[in-house]
């Protein structure tokens, strides 16, 4: 029952993504989504108790993706070539958006209602304090506050970016080559600014 449970639960989340794509968060409704999954409502509401409780799912999965691919990154710096590291994880997180088009409508989504929105801002943090430790070497000792501001700017910037590279559910690879370079500018400025 556990593994039909959970099966069903990913059943759920993936046809719930998708619809969310298709429909936007205002067309996306529990009776929709279990048709275009083939179960009965009632087991959409096992999981759920409505719409946004689902998509704050959905957001905590693109969230703990984010993480993780900040967690392998934080390996490998700092590295004798940080501005290329910097590049390769721009490139992975392009690609989640670019592969996976509902991340970009959860993201929407997450801004519908005050609850959402108070949660998306955890997660940010959440995320910006990952970014934390890849930051504070550019900084001398000490400048833990300037990292955690350097950090949440370089997340609203990548959201804010990565969102327009797939603004019309198509791929702008251009997008991801002026956010890497302005990336590149704004960590360099960082770290000149820490030199004196």
């Amino acid at each position: 029952m556990q593994a039909r449970g959970r099966e069903r639960f990913e059943l759920i989340l993936r046809t719930g993504r998708d619809q969310l794509a298709r429909v936007g968060v205002d067309g996306f409704t529990f009776d929709g989504l279990a048709d275009a999954a083939g179960i009965p409502i009632g087991s959409i509401y096992q999981f759920f108790p409505n719409k946004h409780a689902l998509i704050c799912e959905l957001s905590a999965q693109d969230t703990d993706a984010i993480v993780a691919a900040l967690g392998r990154a934080a390996e490998q710096f700092p590295s004798d070539d940080w501005q290329t590291d910097v590049d390769r994880l721009i490139d992975h997180l392009a690609d989640l958006w670019r592969s996976e088009p509902g991340r970009r409508h959860v993201w929407l989504a997450m801004q519908s209602t005050a609850l959402t929105r108070s949660l998306a801002a955890e997660q940010t943090t959440r995320i910006a304090e990952q970014i934390v430790p890849l930051v504070a070497w550019l900084m001398p000792e000490g400048s833990r506050r300037r990292a955690r501001t350097v950090a949440a700017v370089v997340v609203q910037m990548c959201y804010s970016l990565l969102h327009f590279s797939v603004h019309d559910d198509r791929p702008h690879p251009a997008t991801v080559r002026e956010l890497k370079r302005a990336l590149r500018s704004y960590l360099r400025a960082v770290a000149l600014d820490a030199q004196g």
